[in-house]
């Protein structure tokens, strides 16, 4: 049953909004909606952000992971529970309909058609050039505005992406290699002067996807980024507050409940796997959705995740329907084909429900 509050509810554009609040302070007024951290985030002097791809609240809980122990809340991510989504609404301090980044794929009806939304090519990227998106500002505007030092850490392969730009443009990105080059460049003098440092770590969703959830190889990663946690948290002497939460969790897929779509050229299926989204008449879509597990969504009930599209631009990507694909199931689309393990996307609680965690030295 489509949860009718859900954009009422605590979620991750309202921690990153709490973060970014303790970190400008007086500079800025940040309307925030809940307390969901410690009031001690502002005796901080120093604030780390790490965004964990794929540590969801319910895959973490099922391990004996110390970070456990410093879980302080559980709320929603962003719907879609994707990584490009969820991103796009930490940097903007928005919601997916007010950013405009609403899915892995999208699809702009007025002129460029289907568009990978996190690998974006040479076709679409011009996309990005919108007035729509070009006159929002990131966060890393306001900090660059403000003068507060801060620094953002992304894994080097992905640096100089069109997303990475378009999400990043006016950073100070750091691009690191593994767990041991970050805590080196974490370490530097310089770094340990910020008031403020971001960091995306991506290996645990990486892992889920081809391994599996609660896999050997998962489990090592967890071990791993543990470790790279504990040291983060004690490289500084000054006052440091971390914090940690995540995208999206994952569920794992059985092979019987994958599904092959066949349908016409009258439709568009794009989206997410577990949340997907469509274009075209309605009959064509019930006859291609009619053995698939899960629940249409039409546009008015579609807007209770993801909001009311505003104007003429928002409307050309707003799906004409959203099929929930019922959870530990996934459809393949004709332009999706790869098998892995772990998916996300969808409206399950493991998908969804993202932990806080907070750590400090003080």
């Amino acid at each position: 049953m489509i949860n009718k509050h859900f954009l009422e509810e605590p979620n991750l554009v309202d921690l990153s909004k709490e973060i970014y609040k303790a970190v400008v302070q007086d500079k800025l007024e940040i309307n925030t909606r809940f307390n969901l951290l410690s009031d001690d985030i502002y005796d901080a002097e120093t604030i780390n952000f790490i965004l964990a791809d794929g540590l969801g609240y319910e895959n973490l809980n099922s391990t004996d992971s110390y970070l456990n122990q410093n879980v302080t809340k559980s709320i929603n991510t962003t719907f879609p529970s994707s990584t490009n989504v969820a991103l796009s609404s930490i940097a903007f301090m928005r919601n997916p309909i007010e950013h405009g980044l609403i899915g892995y794929y999208m699809f702009d009806k007025s002129q460029y058609g289907l568009i990978n939304a996190l690998n974006w090519n040479e076709n679409n990227k011009n996309l990005l050039l919108n007035d729509f998106f070009q006159k929002q500002n990131s966060i890393w505007q306001v900090f660059k505005e403000n003068k507060i030092h801060a620094k953002n850490f992304q894994p080097r392969n992905l640096v100089e992406t069109p997303l990475s730009n378009f999400l990043y443009n006016v950073s100070n990105i750091i691009p690191y290699d593994d767990e041991q080059n970050l805590i080196d460049l974490m370490s530097e003098s310089t770094i340990l002067e910020n008031k403020f440092n971001f960091i995306y770590y991506p290996l645990i969703d990486v892992t889920a996807h081809v391994f599996g959830v609660n896999s050997e190889e998962w489990q090592l990663e967890i071990s791993k980024f543990e470790k790279l946690v504990k040291e983060i948290s004690s490289i500084s002497n000054k006052k440091t507050k971390t914090i940690i939460s995540a995208d999206h969790g994952l569920v794992n897929i059985d092979e019987e409940r994958r599904h092959l779509l066949n349908y016409s050229d009258d439709l568009q299926i794009y989206g997410d796997q577990r949340s997907v989204y469509i274009n075209g008449p309605k009959e064509s879509v019930l006859e291609t959705f009619s053995e698939i597990p899960g629940e249409l969504l039409e546009q008015h009930e579609l807007t209770y995740l993801l909001g009311e599209p505003t104007n003429e631009f928002l409307q050309s990507i707003f799906p004409d329907f959203c099929f929930l694909v019922e959870n530990k199931n996934i459809v393949y689309p004709k332009h999706l084909s790869a098998q892995l393990k772990g998916y996300h996307g969808g409206l399950s609680k493991s998908e969804l429900e993202i932990p806080i965690i907070e750590l400090s030295n003080y």
